[in-house]
């Protein structure tokens, strides 16, 4: 999930926080996100190329406002989370992974 906590303060969370994902079906979980109930399904990052996560590098105002990323990771595989339903085929993750093979097709110099 992406998000940001700007905070180093120290909390009881274990006697509040009881973290859980539970299997729910053939490659379906859920669990819950600040007691939001969340669904998800495994996904794989299509042939040929590569999942990445980045950081930004800081800044200070006196800089350029121009927004800098460096790589901090990459990966194969993740869980795709939807608020209270399974993941489907009508999600625009799906549709554009989907899209990945469909261009290929549609690109290819094959007739």
């Amino acid at each position: 999930m992406p998000c940001k906590i700007h905070g180093d303060e120290t909390a009881n969370v274990s006697s509040y926080f009881k973290p859980y994902i539970r299997r729910i079906d053939d490659g379906y979980y859920d669990c819950s996100f600040r007691g939001y109930p969340l669904q998800g399904k495994n996904m794989t990052v299509p042939a040929g190329y590569k999942g990445m996560t980045f950081m930004e590098n800081k800044k200070t105002d006196a800089e350029n406002k121009e927004k800098n990323l460096y790589c901090t990771g990459t990966f194969s595989h993740f869980t795709y989370w939807n608020y209270d339903r399974i993941p489907s085929k009508n999600d625009a993750l799906q549709a554009t992974l989907d899209w990945v093979d469909i261009a290929k097709v549609l690109h290819s110099s094959e007739t």
